[in-house]
């Protein structure tokens, strides 16, 4: 009689024992599992930029070559004397300088990607009043972002004719590149020179800012 008792307390104690065991087994499962998938490489988030143009930033050799020809023109702040539209009340006010025509040609390095910079060599030719020629070698600072970049030159302007001067020269310009290698350049500059002297001063500052647009033709060299 007192069998019977045991025997249950024996099948509880067992049934206890079998369910312990399986929460534990399922607990190391879910614990082996949550390493494994911390252990998974996680998914690189998509990228914005172009894979075809990303590939080259970390070769070396990329190189940009670019032509521009540009049209425009500008104010003179400061001894207007002679130029071709006097915007003020006499001829010692602000003056619209002569149209101008501005070729040239870069050169940049770096990835397309990435900040480039190159070199500038440039010729204006006035387009009316005095013949004037003015050489322009700079340094480029440039980004491109799809169809469109932006651009910073630091240059030293010569002037070739009718009289010798040189001055110095700050740029900013803009393209929208309307196909791959053709494109729209509105650019800003501002420039002084020096000219000779006079009875106020030996050396003379003559401030301007200018205003081009035109067309700009690029070719990439990939490495």
């Amino acid at each position: 009689m007192k069998r019977a008792p045991l025997r249950g307390v024996v099948v509880v104690v067992l049934a206890v024992g079998l369910v312990s065991v399986a929460g534990s087994a399922r607990a190391r499962d879910r614990v082996a599992d949550a390493d494994d998938a911390s252990l998974e490489p996680k998914p690189e988030k998509a990228q914005k930029k172009d894979p075809e143009l990303s590939a080259f930033d970390d070769k070396p050799g990329f190189v940009q070559l670019q032509g521009k020809a540009l049209v425009g023109t500008g104010l003179r702040f400061n001894n207007p004397y002679r130029l071709p539209t006097a915007l003020g009340d006499s001829a010692e006010s602000v003056s619209r300088t002569a149209f101008y025509l501005d070729t040239g040609a870069a050169i940049l390095f770096g990835g397309p990607t990435r900040f480039q910079h190159g070199l500038d060599l440039a010729f204006s030719f006035a387009l009316e009043g005095i013949r004037q020629v003015v050489f322009t070698p700079s340094y480029v600072l440039a980004r491109r972002k799809g169809p469109f970049a932006a651009a910073l030159r630091i240059a030293t302007p010569i002037v070739l004719t009718p009289s010798t001067t040189v001055g110095g020269e700050l740029a900013l310009s803009g393209t929208y590149f309307f196909r791959a290698a053709l494109g729209v350049r509105a650019e800003v500059v501002g420039d002084v020179f020096y000219g000779a002297g006079t009875f106020d001063r030996a050396v003379p500052a003559y401030p301007m800012l200018s205003f081009a647009l035109g067309l700009v033709v690029a070719w990439e060299a990939l490495p």
